[in-house]
């Protein structure tokens, strides 16, 4: 009688919010077990059909009643506790259930954030220990191989899924096949031509990655690599929280956030592409420019304008900001010319020797056949056009770019547009120019490798922000930040990765066969392929994609190799009708995989019919 006379003095001081914390726990908990009795997902209407209201009262009730005799039995309230765990329990559940629908996750994260903010104000929020540097690294390593695990997990199950398309990948295979043989970055396969890549665009910071390929002569170490290079961004992110004197506690989160924040693994779901390497050098540019570190600015800004043709004007921009917000004009006039020299040479070199700066990606703000600078004159002249395509996608709509957005911001807590100093505004328009002015649909597209840059300015800008808010907005905005990217990295990054890790486990099997079969054409051999077979028949020097592929007058390759996977009809017609013949297929038991073809002459021919009388392997026909 004693242990309830004390509970009941208890819940006698705040009964309200007891109770109302019991029943919003108990309906989490009763959520999460219907959650996972039932087969489907929970976006399925259809599942609920076996659940009565009795069922769901039955369970509400006997969870309440649990709840509420821990707290007898414990001689204290554990409502406060139960609740965020409850919560947080479920919205995993639903998480990692809801196929990467980002609104899904935008609501658990505006939920959790609410309860975070009650959390804050009511004093919960309030450390009884202090945040140890043991605590920080804890938290810091953390995050990091949690991103290192499912960003590398996603990137080798795309490439051994044979899931991996030429464009980005299988181009960046055959130029690190050629750079090894040779130190040239040429490639067949990305203008259906044998061409440099840095004709395409002048991206020499790939040479950082060529050792390690050396060594380990694998798409896969290609994969592994964009994830050490984005995952590095850690260093530079922690340093410059550390210059603006946030406590370890709001490092460790902010530091955490860097990394987890979805635009930086998602820019990695088509595979490796030079723009990774923008992510950590504009921060370590960010970094060294706060601590004048001019030594350190120039390697790292030298390296981020190795990094691609169009880098530059980041640095431009950041050059700008430089003079403008923080009266640093040697370092910004500097960086302004060195920048905008480079970008001016970089723009004439394609455009005389390669194939050209990809203008038509702003041709809606072009006349006719217009320019770079019919772009700059044309937005200077009429502002308010810009802002008619700021917010529109290529088909006119406007909720494209507007979930871009909350993608990129959200996770930040909004802190890039916290800025007390208006100054700071300079650093949204990299965003502005690169992912919002455009209706190229890629460059507001969050899977897409166009947003690492503008994440590091935008993160840049969540420290400054951060710093300058008093101890207490410090810790409820970190905090909220935390949540965000997590919750949005479950919903969109880790779901992503499970589907991987599902359909490799389906169909392993296949998967090994088909590889096993690409693995058996030989080097030297010239082969015209499926965009998903590239990468795994990169090592050569002559290969093309079938899609893109105009072949030439008296061109005969020696094999055409289709992804049976996807029809293939059209493909099989036009190249019979060039004078090939279907000579091998590759199945898994019944399932067609592969189609092999080669030029149709007698030899040819007759090695068609020796294969139908050789012993096929098991799971290959």
């Amino acid at each position: 009688m004693s242990r309830i006379r004390d509970f009941y003095n208890k819940i006698k001081e705040k009964p309200i919010d007891n109770v109302v914390m019991r029943l919003f726990s108990s309906w989490c908990l009763t959520a999460l077990v219907l959650l996972t009795l039932t087969e489907s997902d929970f976006t399925q209407l259809e599942r609920l059909a076996g659940v009565s209201l009795k069922m769901f009262i039955g369970i509400f009730a006997a969870i309440f009643v649990v709840i509420t005799v821990v707290n007898i039995v414990r001689k204290r309230a554990y409502d406060r506790r139960i609740l965020p765990v409850s919560f947080g329990l479920y919205a995993l559940g639903v998480l990692l259930q809801s196929e990467a629908n980002f609104y899904v996750g935008l609501c658990v994260a505006v939920l959790a954030v609410i309860m975070l903010v009650y959390y804050y104000m009511t004093g919960g929020l309030d450390l009884k220990n202090p945040f140890t540097a043991k605590k920080r690294n804890f938290v810091i390593i953390t995050a990091v191989v949690v991103f290192a695990a499912v960003c590398g997990a996603a990137g080798v199950l795309r490439y051994v899924s044979l899931y991996s398309p030429n464009y980005d990948f299988g181009i960046f295979c055959q130029m690190f096949y050629n750079m090894r043989k040779s130190f040239s970055p040429v490639t067949t396969t990305e203008r259906d031509k044998l061409l440099s890549h840095f004709a395409v665009h002048i991206s020499p910071i790939y040479y950082l990655l060529l050792p390690f390929y050396f060594v380990f002569p694998s798409p896969v170490t290609l994969q592994i690599g964009q994830t050490a290079v984005l995952a590095s961004a850690a260093v530079p992110a922690y340093l410059l929280c550390r210059h603006f004197k946030l406590s370890d506690a709001k490092a460790a989160c902010i530091t955490a956030v860097t990394l987890l924040q979805p635009a930086v693994m998602s820019g990695t779901l088509y595979d490796i592409h030079e723009n990774c390497f923008l992510f950590p050098l504009l921060l370590w540019v960010f970094w060294a420019f706060e601590r004048n570190k001019y030594v350190l600015l120039t390697v790292f800004s030298l390296l981020t304008l190795c990094v691609k043709e169009d880098a530059a004007v980041y640095l431009v921009f950041f050059a700008i900001y430089a003079i403008l917000g923080r009266k640093r004009y040697a370092t910004g006039v500097v960086m302004l010319i060195v920048s905008g020299a480079w970008f001016a040479a970089a723009t004439h070199l394609l455009d005389k020797y390669g194939d050209g700066v990809m203008t038509g990606r702003y041709e809606n703000y072009m006349v006719g056949e217009g320019t770079l600078f019919d772009v700059v004159k044309n937005v200077l002249a009429d502002p308010a056009y810009v802002f008619t395509q700021m917010f529109r996608d290529e088909n006119g709509a406007y909720g494209a770019k507007l979930q871009f957005l909350l993608q990129m911001t959200v996770p930040l807590a909004f802190l890039p547009f916290t800025a007390k100093k208006v100054s700071r505004l300079l650093l949204l328009l990299p965003a502005v120019l690169l992912n919002f002015m455009t209706l190229y649909p890629y460059q507001y597209n969050i899977s897409f490798q166009y947003a690492f840059g503008s994440a590091a300015f935008l993160t840049y800008l969540a420290v400054m922000n951060l710093a300058d808010m008093k101890p207490n907005m410090q810790k409820l905005f970190s905090c909220a930040a935390l949540v965000c990217s997590v919750v949005l990295f479950l919903n969109l990054n880790a779901t992503q990765t499970r589907r991987y890790i599902q359909q490799y486990n389906a169909n392993c099997e296949s998967f090994a066969v088909m590889r096993e079969a690409l693995s058996e054409v030989p080097e030297d051999k010239s082969v015209c392929a499926s965009t998903f077979l590239m990468p795994h028949l990169s090592k050569r020097s002559v290969l093309y994609e079938v899609y893109y592929h105009t072949p030439k007058d008296g061109e005969k390759l020696d094999y055409i190799i289709l992804d049976a996977r996807f029809s293939y009809n059209d493909e099989v017609e036009k190249y019979t009708a060039l004078g090939y013949k279907v000579t091998r297929t590759v199945k898994d038991g019944d399932t067609e995989l592969l189609v092999f073809m080669e030029p149709a002459s007698a030899s040819g021919v007759e090695k068609a019919a020796s294969n139908e009388n050789e012993k096929v392997p098991e799971g290959v026909g």
